[in-house]
């Protein structure tokens, strides 16, 4: 069985053959729930509820993809995987092809409302990179 590093203090999910740690995932969902629940509520007071919805998809889409790449990782770094990087970058861009294509699609077919995916997408993105980066500001103080 592979594993990631982590902390004792997180907790762990064994899923698809790895263990996952859900601690260093907290902070991007808490960021994307709070997003997503004010999102909802402008949405709704603009009387474009299907639009919150589909932002808060591709939220949900945005972390599905950063948990597969988390498990892509964690398979290499347990060794399962030979040759890892020539592997990690082909899953990365299919994997990168098929939520962008599938976010696309869902645009296409619900427009206007439907392009709120790529929108959820987006803010996901931007929500990794503050959690990321919030705990490297405050060690650089």
């Amino acid at each position: 069985m592979t594993g990631c590093s982590s902390s004792t203090t997180d907790h762990h999910i064994i899923a698809m053959g790895g263990i996952m740690s859900v601690g260093a995932d907290r902070r991007p969902i808490l960021v994307s729930v709070g997003v997503g629940t004010v999102v909802l509520a402008v949405a709704g007071m603009l009387d474009r509820l299907a639009l919150g919805l589909f932002v808060c998809a591709g939220m949900g889409l945005g972390y599905l993809n950063a948990w597969l790449t988390r498990l892509a990782v964690a398979r290499i770094s347990g060794g399962d995987i030979a040759s890892g990087k020539q592997w990690l970058a082909a899953t990365s861009g299919v994997r990168l092809f098929g939520v962008t294509g599938f976010a696309l699609i869902v645009g296409m077919l619900a427009r206007p409302d439907g392009f709120g995916v790529l929108f959820g997408l987006a803010a996901f993105q931007v929500a990794v990179l503050v959690a990321v980066s919030a705990p490297i500001v405050r060690g650089a103080r």
